[in-house]
């Protein structure tokens, strides 16, 4: 059952509460991308429109869960940002890596100077050419995921402070999929990073996570949006926020995992079709050309979001279809609040 955690506290000090509009945000997958999701909520926070709660899957149950806990969004982007481009992490890429990383080491290999989403690009296109020659395969047929979960407990723990999901400072629910039921799984209560390494953990790739009777997992890669489940909290306006892939046409298909991830990419973009209705505002940060894996340039994604969401915004008031306000936000204006829950 989905609880209401809304709290006057928020975005007090803007407008008077009469006219002050409020929305659900709801902040989709898509790897990488997903760093444009710190830039859309930036605007929306310039427009004076209150959240009243975040609904996040896969990558944006990260940037929500960042956002949630610390609206101050500027500091919320540099952290981010010097977390990706840190060498402590990079290091932390290597051990995950394992073999392929220590020859890129004794090769000679340096962090680029675009920092460490170059080389995690370097090192997924190392992995596809593995996987096509059957060197995982092994691996992949004998345990449920061909990576530990290392690189995004780090991150996570890293970016995250460990507190329940009730004590954010804006509400925030993270949806992922029960692998033991079948069923989609919001999470409203509990450890916020262990939430959140669950709606990450991309399946076949990290390992699913343990929580209480279910076995979860990523649910990103068939409902990437979660609009049906941000629609369901009251709200003067559902806002969702789209950084899927732009599918491109592919001519040829080597091998059997290539078909597979192929039908993934067309089941999902499918099923985003029939969830965009949900959305009062749709804001699609031009981001769809990067690959979910490439976190080069994160300043690039950041600002491609908020491009995205004060166009959207901004032709959303001028259809007279809901109201925005002008008036800046500014993050003292949000309270720490640590909601009840039912």
């Amino acid at each position: 059952m989905l609880t209401d955690h809304r709290s006057e506290a928020f975005g007090k000090g803007a407008m008077a509460d009469g006219d002050q509009r409020s929305a659900v945000v709801a902040l989709g997958g898509g790897g990488a991308r997903g760093l444009s999701h710190l830039g859309v909520m930036e605007a929306i926070g310039e427009s004076g429109v209150r959240t009243e709660r975040i609904v996040g899957v896969s990558i944006g149950s990260l940037m929500g869960g960042l956002v949630a806990v610390d609206p101050d969004i500027k500091r919320v982007q540099a952290k981010a940002i010097g977390l990706l481009n840190s060498p402590v992490f990079y290091e932390k890429c290597q051990r995950l890596m394992g073999a392929a990383a220590k020859v890129s080491a004794r090769a000679g290999d340096s962090i680029p100077d675009s920092g460490l989403g170059e080389w995690l690009m370097q090192w997924y296109a190392r992995i596809g050419r593995a996987m096509r020659h059957g060197q995982r395969l092994t691996k992949m047929l004998r345990s449920p995921s061909i990576l530990s979960n290392e690189i995004l407990h780090e991150a996570i723990e890293k970016l995250v402070p460990d507190i329940d999901l009730r004590e954010t400072a804006i509400p925030i629910s993270i949806v992922a999929a029960d692998l033991r039921s079948g069923h989609r799984i919001v999470l409203e209560k509990g450890p916020l990073r262990k939430a959140i390494l669950a709606s990450t953990a991309i399946p076949g790739f990290f390992p699913p996570v343990a929580w209480e009777n279910a076995l979860l997992t990523d649910i990103g890669v068939l409902d990437a949006i979660p609009l049906s489940i941000a629609r369901a909290y009251p709200a003067d306006m559902t806002i969702g926020v789209d950084v899927g892939s732009t599918v491109q046409r592919i001519d040829t298909f080597g091998t059997a995992i290539d078909v597979v991830m192929r039908m993934e990419e067309i089941g999902e973009r499918l099923y985003r079709r029939t969830t965009l209705p949900h959305a009062d505002i749709l804001i699609r940060p031009d981001v769809g050309h990067r690959p979910w894996y490439d976190f080069t340039n994160p300043e690039a994604l950041i600002n491609a979001g908020l491009v995205a969401a004060r166009t959207s915004l901004s032709h959303a008031c001028s259809q007279g279809k809901h109201l925005c306000i002008p008036t800046l936000i500014q993050p003292s204006s949000y309270q720490s609040t640590k909601a009840s829950h039912e």
